[in-house]
């Protein structure tokens, strides 16, 4: 009997340390708020930053495009502009630029806090939060003036839970997901037409990354797609993830190259989504078509 109980016992233990081991943690960004530590002229760095980001197209200019909007933080810790846009290229550091599980984690989770703390600005969702309310729950409070710091912190959470969650981690994880759709329904109730089409191309992936039998349709995922093309026909990203996630998947390899083509043939400065967005959408479609 004992040489049955113990194995048993084990096996007990060692899920429910995979278990609690498994659930992911973010560090909230509103706790990491900053008290200004100099004058600096706010005005002159947000014109050098918009002006590098029509050029930023490496590693190396991203860094430096972070390092003035951190400048800008450093002086003036509740610039909304400059705390979304450092979560927002967080994001493109680690889905462009990090091969390594540890450096996409990392950015990641930079994106996710600076994303809250943006959200933070805002004083209702700020006292919501202090006092305990879960984040979805406070983004309540949030209006209209916060939608991008919403949109992105949702878009940083799905990175992260695709990129560096394993299969068992994602089933311990669907906290992510339930909340990333609440707060989509959220900014659908300020500005269904958010980047573009950033939430109807959010609900896309969810149908496709769904199973079937909980609601997953790549139909629905289709759909989707489509509406996210007719609210934002000159966004690059919505043609690229229809070709990279649904097309590849189903094996429509004709639609696949004819969307992919149509997202290199853009010009990336005039198109929908930022240079450095559209510099990475396109070089990975080219990657596509010369895999395909």
């Amino acid at each position: 009997m004992n040489s049955i109980a113990k194995p048993f016992a084990l096996l007990c233990i060692s899920l429910l340390f995979i278990t609690q081991n498994s659930c992911v943690s973010f560090k909230p960004g509103w706790k990491d708020l900053k008290l200004s530590t100099k004058s600096t002229n706010i005005d002159d760095l947000i014109v050098k930053a918009k002006k590098l980001e029509t050029i930023a197209d490496s590693k190396e200019e991203l860094l430096k495009l972070l390092d003035i909007y951190k400048e800008i933080e450093s002086a003036d810790p509740e610039n909304y502009y400059a705390l979304w846009k450092t979560g927002n290229y967080n994001i493109l550091l680690g889905a462009a630029y990090s091969p390594k599980k540890k450096d996409k984690k990392y950015y990641y989770k930079q994106a996710i806090q600076y994303c809250e703390k943006a959200m933070s600005t805002n004083e209702d969702f700020l006292n919501r939060v202090n006092n305990g309310e879960e984040i979805v729950e406070a983004s309540k409070s949030l209006t209209l003036a916060e939608i991008d710091a919403m949109g992105y912190w949702y878009t940083a959470r799905f990175y992260y839970f695709k990129d560096c969650l394993s299969p068992l981690g994602r089933v311990m994880n669907t906290r992510i997901v339930i909340d990333n759709n609440s707060m989509i329904d959220l900014i659908d109730k300020l500005d269904p037409s958010w980047a573009g089409g950033g939430n109807y191309f959010s609900r896309a992936l969810y149908y496709i990354a769904v199973p079937e039998k909980f609601g997953g349709s790549k139909k629905r995922a289709a759909d989707e797609f489509d509406l996210a093309i007719k609210t934002g026909p000159n966004y690059i990203v919505n043609k690229w993830g229809r070709a990279k996630y649904l097309y590849f998947l189903v094996g429509d390899t004709t639609a696949m190259k004819k969307d992919l083509q149509w997202v290199i043939d853009q010009n990336p400065h005039s198109a929908g989504n930022t240079y450095p967005w559209n510099v990475y959408f396109q070089n990975d479609a080219k990657k596509m078509l010369a895999e395909n």
